[in-house]
């Protein structure tokens, strides 16, 4: 019985080296999706957090108010 094509591991170093850097290559594409998405989250709970303590009403851009006196 012979196997598909898919299935056979060739084991030349180039090879290797390709399924490596394929793999990485899919490795480092899915943490920056991630990393879109959390950013994406902490940006909605921000948002919800400044919501309730009343910033929604103002209607412009929050300025910091702690910054020392130059």
């Amino acid at each position: 019985m012979k196997f598909p094509a898919f299935l056979r591991r060739e084991s030349s170093q180039a090879a290797m080296r390709e399924r490596q850097g394929q793999f990485e290559k899919l490795v480092a594409d899915s943490l920056r999706a991630l990393s879109q998405a959390f950013s994406k989250l902490a940006d909605a709970v921000d948002a919800q957090r400044l919501s309730r303590a009343g910033y929604e009403k103002q209607e412009k851009f929050l300025e910091r108010m702690d910054q020392k006196a130059k």
